[in-house]
């Protein structure tokens, strides 16, 4: 098994979190940069990490990854704390909710990563209204997921992941500066109730690369 990430992408964390969970081994292809667009198009059309190899399959987007992950190694790492890594992507019981809370969870991680490169080109609320609109966009998002979560998790007795991507985009976003969590008591319990996690404590955000290309 071979994963290509960086060690700043909230994207990869996730699926290196689930890795951790699951005591897999796997090769490590870091490249905190980006990547040179001939290598990295012939695994991976939209130039990104993660991408995951297992023997000869080759998947890329950290949520079919992690779909995969639990849908082929059932079996989690005995010594994890509790809560128990949850067995599926979503409850059976509550499948649609459940695919409701991780699109938004995902557009919020992608309105972040976004604001950010769009900051470090040197952009502006005032000069590129889309920006503005990533920056209403990450606090509409977080007070619908507040409202949906529990200090327990989104998924109570489970560590979700759901919980595996709030974590991740939040981490993110206030590591590079471009929001902070406040007023959300609810999103602020999952994250200090799994951040000494074993599979999370091992997997922090990276510093920001110097560089004169914007990374995320």
């Amino acid at each position: 098994m071979k994963l290509w990430f960086s060690e700043g992408s909230p994207f990869a964390r996730k699926v290196r979190i689930v890795l951790a969970e699951k005591g897999l081994e796997y090769e490590k292809d870091v490249l905190n940069d980006f990547r040179p667009v001939d290598g990295h198009k012939n695994i991976h059309p939209g130039l990104a990490v993660p991408v995951l190899q297992d023997a000869d399959l080759t998947l890329f987007e950290s949520n079919l990854i992690l779909d995969y992950l639990l849908r082929t190694y059932p079996h989690t790492d005995a010594r994890n704390p509790a809560p128990p890594l949850i067995t599926s992507m979503t409850r059976s019981s509550n499948h649609w909710e459940d695919s409701k809370t991780l699109a938004v969870l995902e557009t919020l991680t992608n309105a972040i990563v976004n604001l950010k490169l769009m900051r470090d080109s040197g952009a502006t609320a005032e000069a590129i209204p889309y920006l503005k609109r990533h920056e209403v966009r990450i606090q509409s998002c977080l007070d619908w997921l507040e409202d949906r979560a529990t200090p327990e998790g989104f998924a109570p007795g489970w560590f979700s992941v759901m919980d595996i991507n709030l974590i991740c985009s939040i981490a993110y976003g206030e590591k590079r500066g471009v929001m902070r969590l406040t007023a959300r008591r609810n999103l602020q319990a999952i994250i200090d109730r799994f951040s000494g996690r074993p599979s999370v404590a091992s997997t922090q955000v990276a510093e920001a690369p110097t560089m004169s290309s914007p990374v995320a």
